[in-house]
Parts: structure tokens; sequence; C-alpha cells
């Protein structure tokens, strides 16, 4: 044991103490890091760099550099959580539904919910231009995903040509975006947007059902 008011041990740490996490923790620490950053700041992806994030988790620029390589693969990594954190919401929403008018407002529940809880980061990192490759695959995985589970309603429910219905889920789904702009832009009360993309499909499909278009081959 060091005598009183003798010399500190060798290792004895000096300034703040770092704890020391376990890697899996330590990444989720600093892309927690960087989403607090959007989400504070309202700010363009660009403006989330090494230097900002390392000073918000409380760490060395040095440490960061362990996990991600710039902050164009941090920003990557975090697109890559939130889109997947999105995706299995609006999964197990939909799971949880029995109907096909209670999926699609089960989806859009699940949406808005994202956005009410991480609106800001998840509208910053759908504005980075330089995501956009990334974001955009897994957002287009995300739309197959939803657009499989309505079109296996919609022919079911509405006894409609699968292809058929598989070509108005997507043209509806293409609006999707729109309408959550809408509810970004608070134009219009989420349940109102609910409602109104609601009767939208389902009229869409009705309407099909009752005169299908003469198209020839859909294939």
């Amino acid at each position: 044991m060091t005598p009183l008011g003798g010399p500190s041990a060798p290792d004895a740490p000096v300034g703040r103490v770092r704890s020391r996490l376990p890697a899996a923790r330590r990444r989720t620490q600093l892309l927690d890091a960087a989403a607090t950053l959007l989400g504070r700041e309202g700010a363009a992806a660009e403006a989330v760099t090494m230097e900002a994030v390392a000073a918000e988790a409380g760490v060395s620029k040095a440490l960061l550099y362990r996990y991600f390589d710039n902050a164009d693969d941090l920003m990557m990594a975090l697109a890559a959580r939130e889109m997947s954190q999105v995706a299995e919401k609006v999964r197990a929403a939909m799971e949880r539904s029995t109907g096909f008018e209670e999926s699609i407002r089960a989806s859009l529940a699940a949406w808005f919910d994202v956005l009410s809880e991480r609106g800001g980061v998840v509208v910053a990192l759908l504005g980075a231009p330089a995501l956009s490759g990334a974001l955009g695959a897994r957002r287009r995985a995300l739309r197959a995903m939803i657009g499989e589970s309505y079109t296996e309603r919609a022919a079911s429910a509405f006894r409609l040509d699968p292809d058929l219905a598989g070509i108005a889920t997507t043209t509806l789904l293409a609006g999707l975006e729109g309408l959550i702009d809408c509810w970004v832009e608070r134009r219009a009360p989420r349940r109102q947007l609910v409602d109104i993309y609601t009767t939208m499909c389902l009229a869409a499909y009705q309407a099909l059902a009752e005169q299908p278009p003469v198209i020839g081959d859909l294939h």
C-alpha cells in the first residue's frame, strides 16, 4: 500500500477515467452519440464530424477511429442501424395485425412511431447525399417487405390477380414518402394522414377488383 503522501502507483489513472466497455457496447455508445448530435441540432449529416462525435461520447478521436474509418463510415453504420430498427418495428406491427386494413394502419403507425421518437435522426439521414446509395438499398428492402405483405393480403381480400395486386402496391407505396413528408412538415395530423392513406389503398384495390384494367398480358 502506498504510504500517505507517497508516490502514486505506476498504473494509477490520471484525470478522468474512461471505462473499458465491451466492443459491442462501445460501438453502440458511439452510434448513439452521432444520433444525439443529429437529433439535437437538426443538422445535416455532413455536420457530424469525428471530432464532434468523439466529444459527445466523451472519448478520444483515436478510440473513435478504432471503430470507424471516417465520418462517412460512421454515418453509414448509423443509417444501417436506424433503418434496420424501422424495418423490425414495421414487420412486427404487420405480423400482429389480422386483416388487410389493419395491416395498413399498423405499418403506418409503426412508421409514425419511429418518426415521433427519432424523427430528427431519420430525416437527417434520409437527406444525406453521401448516404443515398447505402440508404437506397435499405429503403428498397423495407419497401419490398411491406409490399410483399400488402400484395399478398390485397390479392386475398379483393380476389385480385397477384401480379395486378403487386403493380398496385408498388404504385401506392411510392406515395408513402409524400405521406411521411406531410408528417415531418406538420402539415396534417397523424390520424388524418393514416385515414387518408388507408382509404386510398382500400379504394384502389376495390376499384381494380370491380373493374380490372384491360392491359393484355401482365407479364
